[in-house]
């Protein structure tokens, strides 16, 4: 989704973890420990609360793709773009994200992914028709999105601080640092994890399952009465998103607070969905919402698929 909510958000740990989240909020170190595995290291630009990587595929001109951990697959947006750099795609179906309807794609077979000149991927390439789409919703051309294939092949580290995406080897990562550590559970190639939210100021803790996607520009995105009492407060407002399959409507409210493992945050903007507006995650037993980037833009995040764990540094 690209939208630009506004929001005060803050981060902070609870109480019984003072002494860690100073030495957290400091980030004296640099993380020396992680990053003896470093495979390759990127310097991606920050854009409406998303995160864009320079690629090129195969011999192709430097491209802008998303890094999206909640995308199944890697993709291109646009098919004229895939002819112009000799992709030889086959069609394959429909693709499914935020809105109702669903969108024909074609893919293209292992095809090479490289960073800086370096090849740090070979992966399917998903060609969609959505170019023209998100251009105008983002206001800028997005070329491609980069989605499970890396995040299964690498420990991804995104350093906001320093606007760095590091790769690690999941079999040489070893985490010595001070973040938290949060369970993760793939589930049908997304990145899934347990968190509680309190929608209202004085109300109840509701048990919530979310989808961690870099992909979204919304710190927060929950799915009306997907569980019992989990609905929108009365003051809200009407908004839209713009994703893979078109525009969807939502609305718009300020969730009281998120608690994630020891990470509690305050008064997020959150865009309220029905559950037939986010078909792409009916497989995921139990969801109840999506966790946007602007939300993992206060921290340094690692996903570490291979060890199912999320490992969060508060540094804002």
């Amino acid at each position: 989704m690209i939208r630009h909510p506004r929001s005060l958000f803050c981060i902070v740990a609870f109480a019984v973890l003072a002494t860690a989240a100073a030495v957290v909020f400091g980030l004296e170190e640099d993380n020396a420990e992680s990053s003896i595995s470093c495979v390759h290291e990127v310097v991606y630009e920050a854009f409406a609360g998303l995160i864009l990587v320079s690629v090129t595929i195969d011999d192709s001109p430097p491209l802008d793709f998303v890094l999206d951990s909640g995308a199944t697959t890697c993709s291109l947006t646009d098919p004229f773009l895939a002819r112009a750099i000799g992709l030889e795609a086959k069609e394959s179906g429909l693709a499914r994200g935020v809105g109702s309807g669903a969108t024909r794609v074609v893919v293209a077979e292992d095809i090479c992914i490289r960073m800086d000149g370096i090849e740090v991927l070979r992966a399917p390439l998903v060609v969609h028709d959505i170019g023209l789409r998100l251009a105008a919703g983002a206001g800028r051309e997005i070329h491609g999105f980069l989605g499970a294939d890396l995040f299964q092949r690498y420990v991804v580290e995104i350093d906001p601080l320093g606007q760095r995406m590091l790769l690690h080897d999941p079999e040489t990562f070893e985490y010595r640092g001070s973040g938290f550590e949060v369970p993760l559970e793939v589930v049908d190639r997304r990145p899934v994890v347990n968190g509680v939210v309190v929608v209202e100021e004085g109300g109840r803790e509701l048990p919530v399952r979310l989808v961690v996607d870099t992909g979204s520009s919304r710190f927060l995105s929950l799915i009306t009465r997907s569980r019992r009492r989990l609905k929108p407060p009365s003051e809200r407002r009407v908004g839209g998103s713009v994703g893979v399959v078109g525009e969807t409507q939502v609305s718009l409210a300020s969730t009281h607070r998120l608690q994630l493992g020891p990470i509690l945050a305050k008064d997020l903007e959150t865009a309220w969905l029905g559950g037939h507006e986010v078909p792409a995650v009916r497989n995921i037993e139990d969801l109840n919402g999506i966790l946007g980037n602007r939300f993992l833009g206060r921290l340094r995040v690692f996903f570490d698929y291979a060890g199912g764990r999320i490992i969060l540094e508060p540094i804002f």
